[in-house]
């Protein structure tokens, strides 16, 4: 009952007056579209503490509504020596032209470039490490939020 009062009001939110709704024609209020919709992965923990990442997927979800990628960002607890890569796949294909990478520091690149920006409903979107910084310390304790709006 809780979550329901605090997000009716969002859900339902309107714009009159900044133009960025376009006005329906029959004088009835527009819902205001692109709000945020970000999603959450981590990556090397374990009973709640930091580990050591590896090559694999460590998170799939189903998506339940349409909405386009905006950006991601990303930390590890401890840096990699050399680049971790991750990627995030959009039913089995790579969102991105150009992977995220870990390079030595506690936080994503930015040096990314995204190869499609749109989902919609059923589409699976898995995050996977696929590249580790050197043998012996790739980072640990990453988290990962990829930025959308629907």
């Amino acid at each position: 009952m809780a979550l329901q009062f605090v997000t009716k009001e969002s859900l339902s939110r309107f714009n009159e007056t900044t133009g960025n709704v376009p006005p329906t024609t029959d004088g009835t209020k527009a819902a205001l579209l692109l709000l945020p919709y970000d999603i959450g992965f981590i990556a090397g923990f374990r009973d709640y503490a930091a580990e050591e990442v590896a090559v694999k997927a460590y998170g799939q979800m189903v998506m339940c509504r349409t909405g386009t990628f905006v950006g991601i960002t990303g930390w590890l607890d401890s840096p990699p020596l050399g680049n971790t890569i991750i990627d995030i796949e959009k039913n089995g294909t790579s969102i991105f032209s150009t992977k995220p990478q870990f390079s030595q520091t506690n936080y994503l690149s930015t040096n990314y470039v995204f190869s499609t920006t749109s989902f919609s409903p059923t589409q699976r979107i898995t995050f996977k490490v696929t590249t580790l910084g050197s043998v012996g310390q790739p980072g640990s304790g990453m988290r990962v939020i990829l930025k959308c709006k629907v």
